[in-house]
């Protein structure tokens, strides 16, 4: 059986949004229109809206106009002045007669501000990040986030109904303290599960004769042919075999072909870390292989955004990288459409290494890190509570994955589908940046992910079937680290270790592939992070481990 088969979530429609209230998105105008006064109970507003049952919660949420605040990244490809210039949060507004006061921090920075600000103990009344996985426990056992069990059950309908269905959820987001301190991204589609995946230019193998690499030294000899057989036709050798924005996009495609990752992860019960492993040394050599004779990108260091990597791949220079299904796969056909007579890009399997090892690592579990955490300083405890229970609703399911009825999307035997407007922009922006200034997306929210969201979009980019089916039988979940959460006690040890452990790790190991360091010194590698306490991490990384799966 397909390891993935142990998570199926049943319980929960995967076309919930078929079957939602539809008079609950009814805006046809090009825009929504301002949010209106809420009615007092039993009562009705100027327009005669009425109370209403939205999955047992009653909207509108406030009598009168309240005002909460969050704090999120702005994302990339947001160019919005904040989140209330989406058209999905301002008809949230008007059912809910909550006004979002959104913070945002420059997503490049947003890291550095998410931990200057949970430090200063300054908090809005919400919080987002894509690292609650990681963080919810230390914030929550120090006092930071609201524990929000018992409001789950009395305030929460649509997002308890999904727990009890899915108790697999509950448990992945559940603290050693035994609270829930964020409500997650949630995926129950298994196909969607997978994230990021190996892609080539089809044309170029194509117009080299190649067959698609199957093997690691498969790969090795198809990026050499790249990089000598002028595949862009242009007459020069100005090819980049493979690219890429950070060198844990090459590690996500390679080092599992050597049994490997380049973080934790478990094997036959026992938790270990990548660079740490003897194995590893196998991959930085094969890695410096590709490097020395450029094969590799050799301003992967410092061509490390995604506008320096979508130059390469739309001035016809990239042969091959490591990205997602829409933003990279998608992205790249829509730029070149039109541009370029044979441009096509071909999704891969992951590699087979020497050893005969082959496993695709770059997935989620159904609860993602991503979602949001209410903090104990909020004097509205039921009402965020309950705003964010609006999220996981059938009605905010289809606002945060397609946005506004008759705005973004229009109505097909009963299912949400996206104007053209929207997936074809004929205003310079890509559909990913047009779909973000309707809704937050259904990815990267507080909700649950429509497979039709990720469907359409990629559909829009030519690629009709889905590229994420192909991973399935690849994807370990007895290999990955799952989203284990820490003590206060175990954090202690952690932390501190891993600070300066991560900084050694990524300096060594791209000096290692760039050739500063001889792949000789990676014995004393190995020892230097004995030194410095990686086993004691280990040995914390394990009894998180445990814990996590005796209670899952």
């Amino acid at each position: 059986m397909n390891k993935t088969k142990r998570y199926a979530l049943l319980g929960l429609s995967l076309t919930m949004a078929g079957s939602v209230v539809l008079s609950a998105c009814s805006a046809n105008t090009e825009e929504p229109p301002a949010p209106s006064a809420s009615p007092e109970p039993g009562a009705t507003t100027d327009a005669g809206a009425a109370r209403r049952d939205v999955g047992g919660l009653t909207l509108p949420i406030a009598a009168d106009k309240l005002e909460l605040s969050l704090w999120a990244p702005s994302g990339g490809n947001f160019k919005g002045k904040d989140f209330n210039d989406k058209f999905s949060f301002r008809k949230m507004e008007e059912n809910t007669n909550i006004h979002i006061a959104f913070q945002h921090a420059a997503e490049a920075a947003s890291a550095e501000a998410f931990t200057l600000m949970m430090s200063s103990g300054q908090l809005p009344d919400m919080v987002y990040t894509s690292n609650w996985d990681k963080e919810a426990s230390k914030y929550g056992t120090q006092g930071a986030l609201l524990p929000l069990e018992e409001l789950l059950k009395e305030h929460a309908p649509n997002f308890s109904r999904i727990l009890e269905d899915n108790p697999a959820i509950r448990g992945q987001i559940t603290s050693p303290d035994g609270h829930i301190y964020y409500m997650p991204n949630i995926v129950l589609d298994n196909t969607n599960l997978t994230q990021m995946f190996p892609q080539i230019r089809q044309d170029w193998l194509d117009k080299l004769g190649l067959e698609a690499p199957k093997t690691t030294d498969d790969w090795y000899n198809v990026l050499k042919s790249f990089r000598d057989g002028d595949p862009n036709g242009n007459g020069k050798q100005d090819e980049i075999p493979f690219v890429t924005v950070h060198l844990n996009n090459v590690m996500f495609q390679f080092a599992p072909a050597f049994g490997v990752q380049y973080d934790f992860f478990v094997e036959d019960g026992k938790v270990d870390y990548g660079p740490y492993d003897p194995r590893f040394k196998d991959v930085v050599a094969f890695l410096n292989k590709l490097y020395q004779e450029k094969l590799l990108d050799p301003n992967y260091l410092v061509d490390n955004t995604f506008d320096t990597l979508t130059e390469k791949v739309t001035s016809d220079v990239a042969g091959a990288w490591f990205g997602w299904s829409g933003s990279y796969m998608g992205n790249f056909t829509t730029l070149m459409a039109g541009k370029h007579p044979t441009f096509k890009i071909a999704p891969m399997l992951p590699p087979i290494g020497p050893n005969g090892d082959q496993s695709h690592v770059s997935f989620r579990y159904p609860a993602a890190g991503i979602g949001i955490a209410v903090s104990a300083r909020t004097e509205h405890p039921e009402e965020v509570v309950k705003w964010l229970d609006y999220q996981y609703s059938e009605e905010g399911i289809i606002l945060n994955n397609f946005g506004v009825d008759g705005v973004s999307y229009d109505l097909a035997d009963g299912k949400p589908v996206y104007k053209r407007e929207v997936t074809h922009p004929e205003d310079g922006t890509t559909n990913t940046e047009k779909l973000l200034s309707h809704t937050i997306g259904g990815g990267s929210w507080a909700t649950v992910v429509d497979p039709s969201y990720p469907q359409q979009i990629r559909e829009a980019n030519g690629q009709m079937e889905n590229p994420l089916e192909l991973y399935g039988d690849f994807i370990d979940f007895d290999k990955k680290m799952p989203p284990v959460q820490f003590l206060p006690e175990e954090n202690d040890v952690i932390v501190p270790i891993m600070a300066d452990v991560a900084t050694y790790v990524d300096e060594s190991i791209n000096a290692f592939v760039m050739g500063r360091k001889a792949i000789e010194e990676y014995d004393a590698f190995l020892a230097e992070l004995k030194r410095m306490g990686i086993e004691d991490v280990l040995a914390q990384y394990q009894i998180a481990y445990e814990r996590f799966t005796s209670a899952n």
